[in-house]
């Protein structure tokens, strides 16, 4: 099982520390996880509000990262495709592989938020259909032939890639949360797959993962699979690993609360709502779930050592290659996020085996 460190970065002014700050906070955190030897460091995209909003272009942040570490692959988790021109995409995507040695990785989603479509003057509907026409055109960049296009959405005529990326393919992986046909395409395609436990329950996540699988073996894709040729699929996971499951839960859950609430602002189109603490209200009824402590067990890696190796294991079991811990957000300072960094290697690694620790 690859380890992996995810942020969506959230910050707006009444933290305590400055946006530059905030900036090199993450940093360090990244060239800790490449220190420790942590697979692969993901960031999102997100526009014109706190949630998310620090990176809106996540490629130039991973560039700067990519000067700051030595070997953990960078990805982007992900690039919102359907509202840039994928041109664009793939030369900062070709520049990022370049500066940091042949390590980075393209995740891809199709969007959720209504105010970055209005923005960008796309519509939420045909966000599939321009993600796949986007990835056509970064796929033909990364051969490093010249290429014409005539799309839906781009045209364009005979262009030469500037710059070529270093890798002779991109690991491309497609983000999905709800709808069966982002999860079957993705499979048809046989591209790696990242989710996020959080918005749904682990029957549910289960069975998307299972729609996947039977997608890539439909389309005659090898299976997901840790070693060299399988697909890769991904887990995300809120989390705070301390010394008792009431300790990692009463720090997270403040922080989980917000996350939660400015999550539902936007996806309403909310964005004005600077109502930031939130309410328990704001867990329960997303969730469906009245108990807090069933909530962040089911849903969350909040929790001791051991029962974080269990439940990691657990995702191992169902067929996960890779979890992404998601160890700062909103409130969470930088130093509780290395705390729970280091102990995930240190208390967590060692109990998932020999070939866990390898890895």
């Amino acid at each position: 099982m690859d380890f992996c460190l995810f942020h969506l970065p959230t910050w707006r002014s009444a933290y305590p520390v400055t946006l530059n700050r905030f900036y090199e906070e993450l940093i360090g955190s990244v060239k800790l996880a490449d220190d420790l030897g942590w697979r692969s460091y993901r960031t999102t995209e997100h526009h014109f509000h706190y949630y998310g909003g620090a990176v809106p272009n996540p490629a130039l942040y991973l560039t700067a990262l990519a000067r700051e570490t030595r070997q953990i692959r960078l990805g982007t988790a992900v690039s919102l495709l359907p509202l840039r021109h994928p041109l664009q995409v793939a030369e900062d995507l070709a520049s990022l592989d370049q500066f940091s040695g042949g390590r980075a990785e393209i995740g891809l989603s199709r969007g959720f938020v209504p105010h970055e479509f209005e923005a960008f003057g796309v519509t939420r509907e045909e966000s599939a259909t321009r993600m796949y026409e986007g990835l056509e055109v970064i796929e033909k960049f990364w051969a490093g032939k010249p290429f014409a296009h005539a799309g839906r959405f781009w045209s364009f005529d005979t262009v030469e890639p500037w710059p070529a990326p270093v890798q002779p393919e991109p690991s491309v992986w497609i983000a999905a949360s709800n709808d069966r046909n982002s999860f079957e395409a993705a499979g048809r395609r046989g591209y790696n797959l990242m989710m996020n436990q959080y918005p749904m329950s682990l029957e549910s996540l289960t069975e998307k993962l299972h729609w996947y699988r039977d997608a890539l073996a439909g389309a005659g894709h090898p299976d997901v699979s840790p070693g060299p040729g399988g697909r890769k699929a991904m887990v995300a996971l809120l989390t705070v690993i301390a010394d008792t499951e009431e300790e990692a839960i009463a720090i997270g859950q403040p922080a989980v609360q917000e996350h939660v609430a400015a999550f539902g602002k936007v996806l309403a189109g909310d964005t004005w709502n600077r109502d930031f603490a939130a309410s328990e209200a704001a867990l329960t009824g997303s969730t469906g779930i009245d108990n807090l402590t069933t909530l962040f067990r089911e849903r969350c890696l909040m929790t001791t050592p051991d029962r974080a190796a269990e439940k990691i294991a657990a995702y191992r079991e169902l067929g996960f290659t890779e979890v992404a811990f998601i160890a700062r957000f909103t409130s969470i300072s930088a130093e509780r996020e290395r705390e729970t960094v280091e102990r995930l290697h240190r208390d967590v690694l060692p109990l998932l085996g020999a070939e866990a620790a390898a890895a």
